[in-house]
């Protein structure tokens, strides 16, 4: 009996070191895994592990140093740092081969002219936006190892946030509250980008723009629409685009060029559709969604968030507009298509009998007498109903009331 006590104080002792070391590890290690948010609460784990990061690496390194001063002092044989191998695997896994460590983000990057962009071809996918008055592209296989872009234009300065696997875009303009020095790529949860700032100590969604509780984060001021379309449309509306440069590939990763499918885990969902089902994202407040293949070119006149819409699909380049129907005096113009091929316009409001660009302005009769445009709403297209459907909980599918899109609601 005293013999097994003896081998039990021998054998206690670096073994709880070990344990202790090895579980702190692996919250460094494997804490933020993406994978981890298809379990319940697996989100708050990651956040938490990345909260836990800096403690949980000081731990796991005091305790090994404890275990090494207690073979090097002589009290302990020194095969006891043979467990010290599997602490060491997690960190440089979290560290050098975690997928996200390949992740980067710039700030001012180079930008080339369309006539100079021989990098990208005609049928490469980009994100095309205007800033400042100038318009940019951002090819998709740029975006996909530097999908936190952040830039200046003279006292202006935006972001662009880019996750891949949701097919999703979001971009707006910055205060200086919000720096990239204190920016860090947390993981790629459920099909969405989670950045964190270390100095506001918020969490930033990519999917959604927000922070986890669906607030709008410090630093962020007035969302910057963008657009998802090849190069060649990109460029053939705007001639004197600029063009972000690619940086250069890690080996074993081939950039995708378009949109991608999304090979993600997802936590259980409502059984309302199919995770990888496309959807149009419409950014009222609240957002609402709609199912992609029920948006043609025939103009769709319904009721979202209390705001009185209009959503199309452009005719050739399959494009989503979507406008705020209302206009001064309490007019709310019917949209339907343009019967009439001597008239221009795509569409006439059964109101005043003008017809309408696509753009939303009024092109022929007394609307645009007056020079009336209507105002641009937000819709992103194309983005799968699972992973949004994950960072929008309340999010619903709508589907058109009264039998048709073409009905007034």
């Amino acid at each position: 009996m005293p013999r097994t006590r003896v081998i039990l104080s021998a054998v206690v002792l670096p073994l709880a070191i070990l344990i202790v070391a090895a579980l702190a590890a692996t919250v460094v290690g494997y804490g933020t895994h993406p994978g981890l948010a298809q379990f319940a609460h697996g989100i708050e784990l990651i956040v938490w592990s990345r909260r836990l990061l800096w403690p949980a690496t000081t731990v796991s390194i005091v305790l090994c140093l404890a275990l090494v001063g207690l073979v090097v002092s002589g009290k302990r044989r020194a095969w006891w740092l043979i467990g010290l191998g599997p602490i060491l695997a997690l960190f440089v896994h979290r560290f050098h081969t975690d997928p996200n460590t390949s992740l980067a983000m710039v700030e001012n990057p180079q930008f080339v002219g369309a006539d100079q962009a021989a990098h990208i071809t005609a049928a490469e996918w980009v994100v095309g936006l205007t800033f400042n008055g100038k318009a940019y592209a951002y090819p998709y296989s740029a975006l996909f190892l530097t999908p936190v872009v952040m830039q200046t234009d003279h006292d202006q300065r935006m972001m662009l946030m880019w996750s891949a696997y949701a097919n999703r875009a979001v971009a707006c303009t910055l205060t200086r509250e919000l720096r990239l020095r204190d920016l860090e790529i947390v993981s790629t949860p459920a099909g969405s980008l989670l950045l964190y700032d270390s100095r506001l100590g918020q969490f930033i969604v990519g999917v959604t723009g927000r922070t986890l509780t669906g607030a709008k984060p410090v630093g962020f001021a007035q969302p910057i629409a963008t657009a998802k379309m090849t190069w060649a449309q990109w460029r053939a509306a705007h001639p004197q685009t600029l063009v972000m440069r690619a940086a250069v590939a890690p080996r074993k990763i081939v950039p995708p060029t378009g949109p991608l499918l999304p090979t993600v885990s997802l936590p259980r969902l409502p059984p309302d559709a199919a995770p990888d089902e496309r959807i149009v994202l419409l950014e009222t407040e609240p957002p609402c969604a709609f199912r992609a293949g029920a948006i043609s070119e025939a103009p769709a006149n319904f009721w979202a968030a209390d705001v009185p819409v209009l959503m199309f699909r452009v005719r050739g380049t399959g494009q989503v507009r979507a406008y705020d129907r209302r206009l001064e005096g309490d007019l709310v113009p019917r949209f339907v298509p343009n019967p009439s091929p001597r008239r221009p316009g795509l569409f006439v409001d059964k109101d005043s009998n003008s017809t309408w660009d696509a753009s939303g302005r009024a092109v022929d009769g007394p609307l645009a007498r007056e020079g009336r445009r209507l105002r641009a709403l937000a819709a992103d297209d194309a983005l799968p109903w699972g992973i949004v459907r994950t960072w929008y909980p309340q999010l619903q599918l709508r589907v058109p009331e009264g039998g048709g899109w073409g009905a007034a609601h």
